[in-house]
């Protein structure tokens, strides 16, 4: 089942992504989880489907 929803994160929001500490891409947009997995798109126009046990997620205002 997917959740549009994370941690206050709403689709469309501009999201960092951090995999132990480094950044993955300089910005992307949260589009949504599904069963434990972030799926967003990165600064090149990628949809990313990335595991949330092994990232961290900013939001940018």
């Amino acid at each position: 089942m997917a959740v549009s929803r994370l941690n206050g994160l709403v689709e469309g929001d501009k999201i960092r992504v951090f995999s132990a500490g480094n950044e993955i891409d300089a910005q992307g947009v949260f589009i949504r989880v599904d069963n434990n997995f972030l799926i967003w798109v990165d600064s090149f126009a990628n949809i990313n489907i990335t595991s949330l046990d092994t990232i961290s997620i900013r939001k940018v205002s």
